[in-house]
């Protein structure tokens, strides 16, 4: 084998970073993706970052998981200090970080590589190896659907700090190995649990990073019969397997508490089901990783069917028996092919938090950036085999490498043009609802309004139920004909008044509604239509819940205000402290009433919030929203904040009983 020169392989890998760079190039002009605005809208809510406060206020916001993803959303301060913002910085950034993360996975597997290669005897083995590993990982067109949709950078920063925990663990090893024990100790706790940390914070997946590293310690670093032996094993059972077997116990306990629930609320199916569809979907991301694709998709896959049953649908019991099947196969087979087995078991151990009992949603792309980091490996081990034929795999691999990256740019295109993604998406995910209410929302902002209409109108026929397919027709129909058909009133009514699942944004539209001057114009719907679909909620027994009874009372109280009603709002309005005293809620509301020209009534609502907030018991501090709740109080915003309005409001009272007596 010609030896390459010392800067060859950086050299090469430079290159490589930047064909990728402008695959994706393209796709960087698109805009802000679904569930972007549900999350980035948090950016300058507290105010400037001119102090700690703002920045701690801002960091503990997330809700995303128990830990509130800090580190992610300290990453977005990259790109924006305030919402609304410009998509191109996010998504640049989220380039930047798929580049870096290239570069460390092509850092793990080179040292992963010298390591099999001592302990496991490979056959010859070429230094380029690990290079066209991570580069046939990094340019699959499969993880666009990642790289591009910026809120999907947690998914990304999880992946830098495992690869950062695995080299920390390697390096202990080698540590521990040259009899340095301190230092293999400071590598294993610190650098490891530093990099698990972090990870953690991004995403809660991140918390695999140990059980990663363990499967690295087990195929190939575990050493033989040695003077340190004792102490290495040690470093791993404290450094790596203790914590992976609290994570385990973690999972096991939030599986048997959701166990015997027949529904997961917000979800259509149960715990049982969620785990008998799961190695179907597990199947179809290895399709897609085998056979991909370019163009649209990705993007809104909640049309996952679910399994009912073993044989419900048909493939159910197969792929759960050929999961078991490989999976087994790799453990009993793993000193004879350790690189393929490895592989194998990095992707079932890193989708272990997803794509078990947490109640997420069944399908999505971007959970396979981690945990396919390793598919490269075998088949560039197999490309670069110096034994036969070496010319022939070497071009193979190029040829390889340049359609994939083909691939991706086409899919790169596809992101960065919002019309083609939808119209795409929905021809991809046909039974996906998010996907045809985009597209039939594209088509009337194109000028299509027949289009539009038609395409909701079919898709309110093959998902009767469908709150989201509800109010987006009542929204179409207004801006296209300035008329609600009577059939898209019975159907919303019904959807609202049955529906199991509920849209996170219906208690923000129906607010918007009773403001917003079209829709409260719109023949066949306005104020009057409005109260129907109230009326419907409140008979629907899913609002039974105190969060959904808090929000219902809140829109009654909109509901008042905008028929003019101030007395009637207040009351509403109290009755929704009543059940939820929530300080944000007192605050709009007080000034709805102040803006609604009833400012003694605003002044009463938030001495009234004041008193009942008295009598609540603190809660205890179980996840980042309990924090970030206990900081706004200790941080002085609300309070702060609740005196302000008061003294406006009061001021305005004042105002008004002046020159009411004159």
């Amino acid at each position: 084998m010609i030896i390459a020169s010392r800067w060859a392989m950086p050299a090469t890998l430079a290159i490589l970073l930047l064909l990728l760079g402008v695959a994706y190039w393209p796709g960087l002009n698109g805009p802000f993706q679904f569930d972007d605005f549900g999350n980035l809208n948090v950016l300058g809510a507290y105010g400037p970052l001119h102090s700690w406060r703002e920045l701690l206020l801002y960091l503990t916001s997330g809700n995303a998981d128990p830990t509130g993803r800090p580190v992610a959303l300290l990453s977005f301060l990259i790109d924006a200090s305030s919402w609304p913002a410009d998509p191109w910085p996010f998504k640049r950034t989220n380039l930047l970080l798929h580049l870096l993360n290239t570069a460390l996975l092509t850092s793990v597997l080179m040292r992963l590589q010298v390591r099999a290669a001592k302990e496991v005897q490979l056959s010859p083995v070429s230094r380029w190896t690990p290079v066209v590993a991570a580069a046939l990982w990094a340019a699959h067109p499969f993880f666009v659907s990642t790289t591009l949709y910026v809120i999907q950078r947690e998914a990304m920063l999880p992946m830098a700090f495992a690869m950062l925990g695995i080299l920390a663990w390697i390096q202990a090893v080698e540590a521990f190995k040259r009899d340095r024990n301190w230092v293999g100790w400071t590598w294993g706790i610190v650098g490891v649990g530093f990099a698990t940390v972090l990870a953690g914070l991004s995403k809660a997946n991140g918390l695999l990073t140990p059980a990663l590293a363990g499967l690295v310690h087990l195929w190939f670093l575990r050493p033989a019969i040695s003077s340190n032996c004792r102490t290495i094993n040690r470093a791993a059972l404290i450094c790596l397997g203790i914590p992976t077997l609290l994570l385990c116990l973690y999972l096991a306990h939030m599986g048997w508490s959701t166990w015997g629930l027949s529904r997961i609320s917000e979800r259509d199916w149960s715990i049982p089901e969620r785990l008998l569809s799961e190695p179907r979907a597990l199947w179809s991301y290895l399709w897609r990783l085998v056979l991909p694709r370019s163009g649209g998709g990705g993007l809104f896959v909640e049309d996952f069917p679910v399994s009912r049953g073993w044989l419900q649908p048909l493939t159910t019991l197969p792929a759960i028996l050929s999961l078991a099947a490989v999976t087994a196969w790799a453990i009993w087979q793993r000193r004879r092919f350790p690189i393929v087995t490895f592989a194998w078991m990095f992707f079932i151990v890193a989708q272990l938090m997803e794509s078990s009992v947490v109640p997420l949603e069944l399908y999505f792309e971007h959970r396979n950036y981690l945990a396919a980091a390793i598919f490269g490996w075998p088949i560039a081990h197999l490309l670069m085999d110096g034994r036969l034929y070496l010319a022939y795999r070497r071009t193979a691999a190029v040829l390889l490498l340049g359609a994939l990256l083909l691939l991706t740019r086409e899919r790169a295109l596809v992101w960065g043009n919002a019309q083609v993604l939808s119209e795409l998406s929905a021809t991809h995910e046909t039974d996906s609802i998010r996907a045809q209410v985009e597209a039939a929302g594209q088509e009337i902002e194109r000028g299509q309004p027949v289009a539009g209409l038609a395409r909701i109108h079919q898709a309110q026929q093959q998902h009767p139920g469908s709150v989201d397919i509800a109010i987006n027709a009542i929204d179409f129909e207004c801006a296209a004909t300035g008329m609600v058909q009577g059939q898209s009133m019975a159907y919303a009514r019904d959807a609202l008044g049955t529906a199991v699942q509920w849209n996170y944004g219906l208690n923000e539209w129906l607010v918007s509604a009773a403001k917003d001057s079209q829709l409260k114009g719109c023949r066949g719907f306005g104020v009057e239509g409005l109260n129907a679909l109230v009326a419907s909620i409140g008979a629907n027994p899913q609002s039974a819940s105190k969060g959904r009874k808090r929000d219902l009372w809140h829109v009654r109280g909109v509901i008042a205000l905008a028929q003019g009603n101030p007395q009637l709002a207040h009351r509403w309005f109290d009755s929704a402290l009543l059940v939820d005293p929530d300080p944000n809620y007192a605050l709009v509301q007080a000034a709805a009433l102040g803006d609604a020209g009833a400012p003694a009534l605003g002044v009463q609502h938030l001495d009234s919030y004041v008193r009942i907030r008295q009598r609540v018991t603190p809660r205890h501090l179980r996840g980042m929203a309990d924090v970030h709740a206990w900081l706004l109080d200790h941080l002085d915003y609300y309070p702060s904040q609740l005196t302000f309005l008061r003294k406006q409001l009061q001021a305005d009272a004042d105002r008004q009983s002046a020159n009411s007596r004159r």
